[in-house]
């Protein structure tokens, strides 16, 4: 359950981050009873718990016509607050979900019948924050410092556990301390000295607050070997509805280019499934939101659904490397595929 609440600095908004929040891994295996064939090429994609411009793509896809026009009858469900991920995955209530790949690997280790059939966000969106007159200056800096995240769960903690590594550091290199979801109050109080959040959430935080911060660089290899946010489906309706996943995932393709091409477009969709857009400044904030989430989407200037299988195989081998994050060994074949990819 990737949870995460933004406050803008001129309003009370609850907004989503995908990925930010997730509770520690222990969803517990279930047969699922959804995925039947679906003749009526009807699909409900599921998405976290309130509306948001991070979720554009959906609305666009919807609103645009560009889920009908691939054969695609797609509705919107957001997940009820107390819901795990793929809840209603399994209880048939939702076809296909936004979830990140390192949330589903896990799951997924569990006994979950979950494939990753297509790429949402092209790169990983957690990084490491520090003021902008911070004498932390490169990632290696952080030692001995204070360094505050949610908790030891989800992509906050599987990020920088990657960073750490990455670094040759390990979580006793740092003073890891726990912040819940207040990074900007946290860092603007110098109650730590670095946070943990998403580029496309906590870094615009700062921004909107008219805060100097900084993004240090996660890996000496320029990205982690992590997958962000991914659509997920069981391998089931995968089997049996193939040409419905190809449409949805073009659908969102096209939905994806059209908001990285017209932002304002994709904000003023938006507004029809967010009511907090509504209130005075929100438009401007969802904008500034959705054009880092827009960089989310790109990766050398494409727009793709198409997953990098390279990056999946090492983020398997990283997770297996983490005591207790994978509770049995999962293969890379059954876990991911850009089949259903046009």
């Amino acid at each position: 359950m990737f949870l995460k609440r933004l406050a803008l600095p001129t309003l009370a908004l609850g907004a989503l981050v995908l990925g930010g929040c997730s509770s520690p891994a222990g969803q517990e295996a279930q047969d699922p009873t959804g995925g039947s064939e679906n003749t009526a090429n009807q699909v409900t994609l599921g998405l976290t718990y309130i509306p948001n411009v991070q979720f554009a793509p959906a609305y666009v896809g919807v609103e645009e016509g560009f889920f009908a026009s691939e054969g695609a009858d797609v509705k919107i469900r957001h997940h009820g607050s107390d819901e795990g991920l793929f809840t209603a995955l399994f209880a048939g209530e939702e076809q296909m979900v936004v979830a990140t790949g390192d949330e589903m690997a896990i799951a997924r280790s569990q006994g979950m019948d979950l494939v990753s059939v297509g790429q949402y966000y092209a790169k990983y969106p957690v990084v490491v924050i520090v003021k902008e007159d911070s004498d932390i200056k490169t990632f290696a800096d952080l030692r001995g410092h204070k360094v505050g995240l949610p908790g030891e769960f989800g992509s906050n903690w599987y990020g920088l556990l990657s960073a750490l590594a990455a670094h040759n550091m390990s979580v006793n290199d740092i003073e890891l301390t726990s912040i819940g979801f207040t990074q900007l109050a946290a860092l603007q109080a110098g109650e730590v000295d670095a946070v943990v959040g998403f580029t496309n959430n906590d870094t615009v935080q700062f921004e909107l607050a008219n805060v100097g911060v900084r993004e240090l660089e996660m890996s000496p290899a320029g990205e982690l070997p992590l997958i962000g946010a991914n659509v997920v489906t069981t391998s089931k309706f995968a089997s049996q509805n193939p040409e419905l996943v190809k449409a949805v995932l073009e659908g969102l393709r096209q939905a994806k280019q059209l908001c990285v091409d017209d932002p304002d477009k994709a904000v003023e969709v938006t507004q029809g499934y967010d009511p907090n857009l509504s209130a005075p400044g929100a438009t401007d904030a969802a904008k500034a939101t959705l054009l880092a989430t827009n960089k989310l989407f790109e990766k050398d200037g494409e727009v793709t659904m198409r997953q990098d299988l390279d990056t999946w195989a090492a983020m398997l081998d990283f997770l297996a490397t983490q005591d207790g994050l994978l509770a049995d060994d999962i293969k890379l074949d059954e876990t991911v595929t850009n089949d259903f990819v046009k």
